[in-house]
């Protein structure tokens, strides 16, 4: 276990079922990028990127992980740290990308850290409870 900073972060939409991959650099990959050197919480920046990209104001974002990552378009891969996100204000527009139920996760090209971390996130049950 590490509290080593993320060079990088990425969220991973939820809803009935399923996750979101972005369209990026003619792969799909998480919403997320670059966590800037003097950015203080990762939660904010990762809400920045995730208005810049597909225009919606996240909330109940939970932290799930980090590991390497290597991103879609990126020429190596990066430590990130990763947060599904359960609820947000707006519409994901149609074109941003795909919801990818959890067979299409295990059926994916995605690299195994991260159909496991999807997997593992489609199997977990959130309830709001206030």
């Amino acid at each position: 276990m590490t509290d080593r900073r993320p060079e990088r972060v990425y969220g991973i939409l939820v809803r009935e079922g399923q996750v979101f991959l972005r369209h990026q650099a003619g792969a799909l990959g998480l919403p997320g990028g670059v966590f800037r050197p003097l950015a203080d919480h990762r939660k904010n920046e990762l809400k920045a990127h995730l208005y810049d990209q597909l225009g919606i104001l996240a909330d109940l974002i939970w932290a799930q992980g980090a590991f390497d990552y290597q991103a879609p378009g990126e020429a190596a891969a990066h430590f990130s740290g990763f947060y599904s996100i359960w609820g947000w204000e707006g519409e994901i527009p149609g074109p941003a990308g795909v919801w990818l139920d959890k067979q299409a996760v295990i059926d994916s090209n995605l690299a195994p850290s991260l159909r496991i971390l999807l997997v593992s996130v489609l199997d977990t049950l959130a309830m709001r409870t206030t």
